[in-house]
């Protein structure tokens, strides 16, 4: 049980694209209270550093309930670093006060959209730490793994712009792609696995 709900926990991080475009509708709608909040960088990455927590030790709980049942427990781990590198990364941009993304692109902001596309291939890992093959998990892995060749190459594509000490925006299109739709699949993907999860598995 205890796996279920980590699986669950895990998830979160995945879903900051739905998670912050649902409490932004919900400050818009209280707009007249908090008219400017609401489109804050800061309270955009205040909300991705929470969801990174909750993800952090939803990732160690894995890690720790892992160990006692599935023989492959150690293919969890890079997740659990990455998830602890992203919080803390969060933070430090969150307390360096400088627009979000903005140019030019800080070194903090460019070791954030490292981690970010890191997240993809680590949750292939986590997905194949599991005990056999069923279907369900070669689903999960083909989802990752596929999310995991885009963030890499999406990734590519940032260090590339940034290498040049020119603007972002000219792959703010595939960080978007990644975000909206890549993420989230691996997000659904762990929910599912919380979902279908058994001990004996």
């Amino acid at each position: 049980m205890r796996i279920n709900i980590a699986l669950a926990l895990t998830s979160v991080v995945f879903m900051m694209t739905w998670v912050t475009g649902f409490v932004s509708i919900i400050f818009r709608s209280m707009s007249i209270i908090t008219p400017y909040f609401i489109i804050s960088d800061l309270l955009f990455i205040a909300i991705i550093e929470l969801l990174s927590i909750i993800s952090f030790f939803g990732s160690v709980l894995f890690l720790v309930e892992a160990r006692k049942t599935l023989s492959r427990w150690y293919l969890a781990i890079p997740l659990c670093i990455s998830l602890s590198v992203f919080v803390i990364t969060n933070f430090l941009v969150y307390s360096n006060g400088k627009s979000f993304l903005g140019d030019p692109i800080s070194t903090l902001e460019a070791l954030w959209i490292i981690i970010l596309a890191l997240l993809s291939p680590c949750s292939t890992l986590l997905f194949l730490s599991s005990n056999g093959q069923d279907y369900s998990t070669n689903v999960y892995v083909a989802v990752s793994s596929a999310a995991s060749i885009f963030s890499m190459f999406f990734l590519y594509l940032v260090l590339k712009e940034i290498s040049k000490w020119s603007s972002i925006e000219t792959v703010l299109l595939p960080l978007a792609f990644y975000w909206t739709v890549c993420m989230p699949a691996i997000g659904v993907c762990f929910v599912s696995k919380a979902i279908m999860y058994t001990r004996e598995e």
